[in-house]
């Protein structure tokens, strides 16, 4: 292969990823990841202002472990309905109210517990905000997650995730459940000073970490 053709051809790739959205892009890397092997499609969720991603402000990421069962690997998160499948489940309730939780919070305050589950709230966060959330395990389902397990997944798989997160490009990153913030934070050069406290400021990368709970807890 000559010079010139490897450089057009460099060239024609770079183009194409220019104008391929985000989910696209996603999409792209787990099938290079993933190949055959049946995993849970997420990324951003297309019934909420998936368009809207890129100009986002600020860009909020929700890091979950794993997808709770086998039976829903082949799935796309990003399909499923607001009012048909989200509504009324707890976990996914929980993130709605923290996503409304963190874009209506100022220098004034925040919103109290109760704003944020109202019902009217919750839907606002969804569709009127790109809602975007993926889980460090896409292949393997179970309703309890093992701490020692996940880690070691995520170690092993950590070129795969850091490519997720710098295609999302997030300012926010909500860690649902333990052991996620220490595996980003990890995967994600150079990591965020330790401390105990809930949030954490990565100032180099500009990205501020919640390190809490799951949202079913």
């Amino acid at each position: 292969m000559s010079y010139f053709t490897l450089i057009s051809e460099c060239i024609v790739t770079l183009k194409t990823e220019m104008i391929m959205t985000t989910n696209q892009q996603l999409d792209k890397l787990c099938m290079e990841h993933f190949g055959n092997r049946k995993y849970v499609a997420d990324g951003i969720f297309h019934e909420s202002a998936e368009s809207r991603w890129e100009m986002e402000k600020p860009k909020v990421l929700f890091v979950m472990k794993q997808t709770n069962s086998n039976n829903l690997l082949g799935e796309d998160y990003r399909t499923y309905e607001l009012h048909d499948v989200w509504l009324g489940n707890q976990n996914w309730e929980q993130l709605f109210a923290r996503l409304y939780g963190i874009i209506h919070t100022t220098a004034k305050g925040y919103p109290s517990y109760e704003e944020a589950t109202r019902q009217e709230s919750m839907i606002e966060a969804f569709t009127q905000h790109a809602f975007a959330m993926i889980n460090i395990d896409k292949e393997h389902g179970a309703g309890t997650t093992l701490t020692n397990s996940l880690v070691a997944y995520a170690k092993a798989n950590a070129s795969f995730i850091r490519q997720q997160l710098q295609i999302l490009s997030p300012n926010i990153i909500v860690c649902c459940g333990r052991g996620i913030y220490d595996s980003i934070s990890r995967i994600m050069q150079p990591s965020a000073e330790r401390s105990a406290a809930w949030t954490k400021y990565n100032k180099v990368l500009d990205i501020t970490y919640f390190d809490t709970y799951h949202p079913g807890k």
